[in-house]
């Protein structure tokens, strides 16, 4: 009895060490309500190598074949921008490694090729996100199913400013960092060893320390130099006055102190002038360069404007002197923008009457011009134009006058009629419209011997009464309210009267 107590005993210690092996791979098989087998799973601790799952497989518990599943037990810490990963007894292969962030739920296969071989091999995996909590699946690349250990949650480092290097900038448009750790939130690639981000700083952000939050737990300060100024955020504007300025409207929105800008202008003629040399009616193409009283600017900033100064001319107290076929005109010039302005030597004036073919003006002058070539008693319109270098300038001035009355045109006597011994009638050609150069149109006639002027609205007249036998002059000539024209003169002779005695 002895000897089979003794054989038993060994029989249950090799039984027990047997089914100590065999707790590395635990079975479990499921079964259904009807007695049917289902798809075995393989279930471990989190202390275990590795745990099985395989949902189409059917295992026989009673005869299980084929190769033993890799041994992939790890463990994981924090370090540098990611985890390192450590390895116990692995199996040699490739592994994959998968992602899922805790607070989105978000999973992605990070790497499919970590080769491991032998005993303590260790894997370093980084440029992940900052202070991040992850839960950690690793299984061998081709066997999917397979999860090496338990799912690990592991939580990142926090980021410091160490971390972040600020890069080499020629155009100094933006401030740009690299850092190893992904704050941009970008999809996780093994093959990217660093993330890039830039800032923009804005107009106002000039000569301050701008501060900027890159990371929940981190701010970046960077003191904003001059450097970074856009010329074209710089708001210009050139009042319409003389002498020239340009101002910078938006400088005030600049905590920058002792800015200023200098300007330089091109005309037309090529040559450069300074502001206060800066004629009116005249295109400039004026450059400005920034300076700071109190430091350098590392890089040179220009800005562009286009200047030309319209002043506000106007002629005041226009005065008109006509005469029978001229009108002078006089004034004075005013400009409230250009204070200067009439004395300028290449301010002139030329004139102008309307409907005038025959008319011609004096050569541009100041302040005074004659109009001549004009017809009498006639009302026009005429203009007194600006003119800068010979060019016209503003609107002209428009003024109607009339020119004083003229002369009359001589009467042409046409002819005389007898039409009694002493009585006779003369008729001459009336004058027209324009010949009368008057307000008036009234026809005088004289005969000698008599004091008497008769007149008439036509050229008309009849002389009765007359001495017999005696020679007259008959005078004509047209009187327009003004002026009498030359006149018409004819020689009469009356005849002797016939008396008959009864």
């Amino acid at each position: 009895m002895a000897g089979l107590d003794g054989l038993r005993v060994l029989l249950l210690l090799a039984g027990l060490v047997a089914m100590a092996n065999c707790q590395v791979n635990p079975t479990v098989v499921l079964t259904t309500t009807t007695g049917q087998t289902n798809s075995t799973v393989v279930l471990a601790t989190t202390t275990a190598p590795f745990v099985v799952v395989s949902e189409n497989a059917t295992v026989d518990p009673k005869n299980s074949t084929g190769p033993p599943p890799p041994m992939c037990n790890y463990s994981g810490e924090a370090d540098k921008t990611g985890f390192l990963f450590t390895f116990e007894d692995v199996t040699e292969g490739n592994y994959s490694i998968k992602l899922t962030e805790l607070s989105t739920g978000v999973s992605n296969k990070v790497t499919n090729e970590v080769p491991l071989n032998g005993t303590n091999a260790t894997h370093l995996l980084q440029y992940l996100k900052p202070s991040t909590d992850y839960r950690v699946h690793i299984s061998p690349s081709n066997e999917p199913k397979v999860t090496c250990g338990g799912n690990l949650e592991l939580k990142t480092n926090g980021i410091n400013q160490d971390e972040i290097v600020e890069l080499p900038t020629d155009s100094y448009q933006d401030i740009c960092y690299k850092t190893e750790w992904n704050i941009n939130n970008a999809v996780f690639d093994v093959s990217r060893k660093d993330y890039t981000f830039c800032i923009k700083p804005k107009y106002t952000d000039l000569c301050t320390n701008l501060t900027t939050l890159i990371y929940p737990t981190l701010t970046l300060t960077k003191w904003i130099g001059l450097e970074y100024l856009n010329p074209d955020n710089i708001k210009l504007e050139v009042p319409n006055k003389l002498p020239a300025e340009i101002n910078w409207r938006n400088q005030e929105d600049l905590k920058c102190e002792g800015l200023g800008i200098n300007f330089t202008c091109q005309g037309p003629d090529r040559r450069e002038y300074k502001l206060d040399k800066l004629e009116p009616y005249t295109k400039y193409s004026c450059t400005g360069v920034l300076y700071n009283l109190n430091k350098t600017i590392a890089i040179e900033k220009k800005v562009t404007k286009e200047v030309e100064i319209t002043c506000d001319l106007e002629l005041m107290k226009v005065t008109a002197a006509p005469s029978k076929e001229s009108v002078k005109f006089q004034w004075n010039t005013s400009s409230k923008n250009c204070s200067n302005l009439s004395q300028h030597n290449d301010l002139l004036y030329s004139c102008k009457c309307n409907d005038a073919p025959k008319a011609h003006s004096t050569l541009p002058s100041k302040e005074r011009c004659e109009v001549t070539g004009l017809l009498p008693f006639t009302a026009y319109y005429c203009e007194i134009q600006p003119r800068f270098n010979d060019k016209p300038i503003g609107r002209p001035t428009k003024i109607r006058s009339s020119t004083s009355a003229g002369v009359p045109k001589a009467v042409e006597i046409e002819k005389t009629t007898q039409v009694e011994h002493n009585a006779f009638q003369v008729e001459c050609t009336d004058l027209k419209k324009e010949d009368w150069k008057g307000p008036d149109t009234f026809y005088h006639a004289t005969i000698t011997g008599s004091e008497e002027k008769k007149t008439n609205g036509k050229c008309f007249f009849e002389f009765r009464d007359l001495s017999y036998s005696t020679g007259y002059t008959v005078s004509i000539f047209a009187f327009n309210g003004v002026n009498s024209g030359k006149a018409g003169r004819v020689q009469l002779q009356t005849s002797w009267a016939l008396v008959f005695e009864a």
